[in-house]
């Protein structure tokens, strides 16, 4: 029985899994959105969040309370091991003038990822109908423009792939605006 022991596996080790987690976190804190399959994502997504939430924690403690700045700090040093990751996340040395991750949520009481599943009966929807071209998302991650069909399922071995992004605050129109699916859409005729 399984009582007490919540998780994916992912067919990997413990150590492996938790290198699994830290590695996509930094990548989706670097990059803002990435692809990766629905069960990383969502297995990701609680760590990710409560990363977030530590470092609004410590953002609250700044000014007053300095060394509980410091151990917030700390804590999320310790779960992601990358320092310019958590520089980026509490808006320290270069990232001063953006404010940081954490700070775009502090009016926010959580849900500060989405996860935008590619396969399934959404294709349809997606396309205009159950045949016909496969639209594509066209993004720009690292100064390189992607393009990324979407057709939903993995070529090797036919896992279903989503979209891992960070949630966007008023503040990020103007980068949703910037990506947006290419889709031709065929009118349906009347019967």
């Amino acid at each position: 029985m399984r009582h007490g022991k919540r998780g994916r596996h992912l067919s990997r080790t413990s150590a492996h899994r938790k290198a699994l987690r830290q590695n996509i976190a930094n990548s989706l804190f670097t990059h803002g959105r990435i692809v990766t399959t629905v069960e990383k994502a969502k297995e990701t997504r609680s760590f990710v969040e409560k990363i977030i939430t530590i470092a609004k924690k410590g953002l609250d403690k700044k000014e007053s309370d300095r060394p509980g700045y410091v151990h917030c700090y700390r804590q999320v040093l310790s779960r992601l091991k990358n320092v310019d990751i958590v520089k980026k996340i509490f808006g320290e040395g270069d990232w001063r003038e953006s404010e940081g991750i954490a700070k775009r949520f502090i009016n926010r009481n959580g849900g500060y990822t989405r996860i935008l599943k590619l396969s399934g009966t959404r294709l349809g929807v997606l396309s205009g109908s159950s045949v016909g071209k496969i639209p594509a998302l066209e993004y720009s991650m690292g100064g390189i423009r992607r393009k990324l069909r979407l057709l939903g399922r993995r070529l090797n071995d036919n896992a279903s792939l989503a979209i891992f992004e960070l949630v966007e605050t008023e503040t990020d129109v103007k980068y949703s605006e910037e990506i947006k699916p290419k889709v031709a859409t065929s009118s349906l005729k009347s019967l």
